[in-house]
């Protein structure tokens, strides 16, 4: 099976919405009332992000269907000793159909995203990777950073994924 990447277009909001609901339950990752708010949010700053292009985004296709997609945002940074720069890279929403997995598809969407930031002179790229993905992150240079979090809202739920970390 062949694959074809092109940029993601305003026509596509509704495809990074599915797929980002779908990366959540694939990582059990809230419940399904969750992601359904969550979704709704999403498509509202999303639709704008593709408008102003603070976010840009390829999709894979195959046979004319997309099986595949991320997306790259820029984001302002605070200013710290080593880069002046004031944007950086943030790649989310990388997801693939189930049956479309193993045959590098993130991979190649990552790279394409990667060759968008260094185009716009961003120097840093940086993303948060489900457990599965960490070893392909990994293989192409990301690295782990010492980030934190605290959860200050009891209605907020930890994620499983979280207690294995480090």
């Amino acid at each position: 099976m062949d694959f074809t990447l092109r940029p993601t277009t305003p026509s596509d909001l509704e495809l990074h919405v599915r797929h980002r609901v779908a990366m959540f339950a694939d990582m059990e990752y809230g419940d399904e009332a969750g992601r359904e708010r969550m979704a709704a949010t999403f498509r509202d700053r999303l639709r704008t992000w593709l408008s102003t292009g603070e976010v840009r985004g390829v999709v894979a296709e195959s046979e004319g269907r997309v099986v595949a997609g991320a997306l790259l945002q820029f984001k302002e940074a605070l200013p710290n000793p080593l880069s002046p720069q004031a944007v950086r890279g943030y790649l989310f929403n990388v997801y693939t159909d189930p049956a479309s997995r193993s045959r590098g598809l993130a991979r190649q969407m990552t790279i394409a995203l990667l060759e968008v930031a260094k185009a716009q002179g961003v120097g840093m790229v940086e993303l948060h990777a489900s457990k599965h993905a960490e070893a392909l992150y990994r293989s192409m240079g990301f690295e782990p950073t010492p980030e934190f979090r605290l959860i200050l809202d009891e209605g907020i739920q930890k994620p499983g994924q979280w207690k294995d970390r480090r």
